[in-house]
């Protein structure tokens, strides 16, 4: 028999869970999913969901036509180090980063990416095709279409232990203490959001250090591709400094959550240090928050990607 909710969680922190999701405006949610969801993908079983809906959790409807909006539940499972799949994948990648850095090795995965029709219904057969990255960047010979729509694919990313100097460490310090969070649509973008709440995705601080590493004269780009933590792969945002003719990826906001969840020791792993070994760059200076991998047709497909 679990233990009560009570005696799992100490006095407050369901209330900061809650409150902390509060900082987005009611305006932004869709309920739609229900508490099975819930706890099916967030770990969220019954007794914690009725402990969080009496500290304020926001939903529409009574009973079991109870609905809560998906990002709400993804951020307080998270805030609250539930085992989820999802954060289990990331503990993993988090542990794994650290024991290859450790040892300086590369990082392998092999990654599979299983492409949906981009626009149902229409004539004619789907043309898959990956975005040219994907093969420039993977190891060579690797990527294969191994049935329509279904590409498999091998990643090597390097692994190193440095920590940036001063004037990039004080870069990166703007949003060092920024939250990693899943933005719901409305805030998707809204840097002032993100700048009043410190809540923010990957995208909004990658623009924000670019825009000031351009006005402290310090050569940065943008960086896109994918978060790779297996057993699940997503696409991220990043920022990337020249050194010596090289592009290093830093993501402080990103170290900065690895360490508030548990997942890596603060010393080892600062702010301030480079992500190499965990993003694979695939596009420079994307366009599109949501930016494609596998096109169908010329237009972007929904993509599953699935890495060991």
């Amino acid at each position: 028999m679990s233990a009560p909710v009570t005696d799992v969680y100490a006095p407050g922190t369901l209330q900061e869970a809650v409150d902390r999701i509060l900082r987005v405006p009611d305006e932004h949610r869709t309920f739609a999913k229900d508490a099975a969801f819930a706890e099916q993908t967030w770990a969220i079983g019954p007794a914690l969901l009725e402990a969080l809906l009496d500290h304020g959790l926001p939903h529409r409807g009574e009973g079991e036509q109870r609905r809560f909006e998906r990002t709400d539940l993804h951020n307080i499972s998270t805030y609250l180090n539930l085992p989820s799949p999802y954060f289990q994948a990331l503990t993993r990648k988090a542990r794994s980063m650290d024991e290859v850095a450790r040892k300086g090795e590369q990082h392998l995965h092999a990654l599979e990416l299983r492409a949906d029709c981009a626009e149902p219904g229409h004539t004619g057969e789907c043309t898959f095709a990956t975005i040219p990255g994907l093969n420039r960047h993977s190891e060579p010979g690797s990527l294969r279409e191994t049935a329509p729509g279904v590409f498999s694919v091998r990643a090597q990313l390097p692994s190193n232990s440095l920590v940036f100097d001063e004037d990039r460490s004080d870069l990166l310090s703007l949003v060092a203490d920024w939250e990693l969070y899943v933005l719901p649509d409305g805030v998707i973008e809204d840097e002032g959001f993100s700048r009043e709440t410190r809540l923010a995705n990957c995208l909004i601080p990658t623009r924000l250090l670019l825009r000031e590493a351009e006005r402290r004269g310090i050569r940065a780009r943008h960086g896109a591709g994918l978060l790779v933590a297996p057993p699940y792969t997503t696409l991220h945002h990043w920022v990337e400094f020249e050194l010596d003719g090289d592009w290093v990826p830093a993501d402080p906001v990103l170290l900065t959550a690895f360490s508030r969840w548990g997942m890596t020791d603060p010393a080892d792993w600062p702010y301030n240090r480079s992500v190499a070994g965990i993003v694979w760059h695939l596009l420079t200076w994307p366009p599109e928050v949501f930016f494609p991998v596998v096109r169908d047709r010329g237009v972007q497909a929904p993509v599953h990607i699935a890495s060991r």
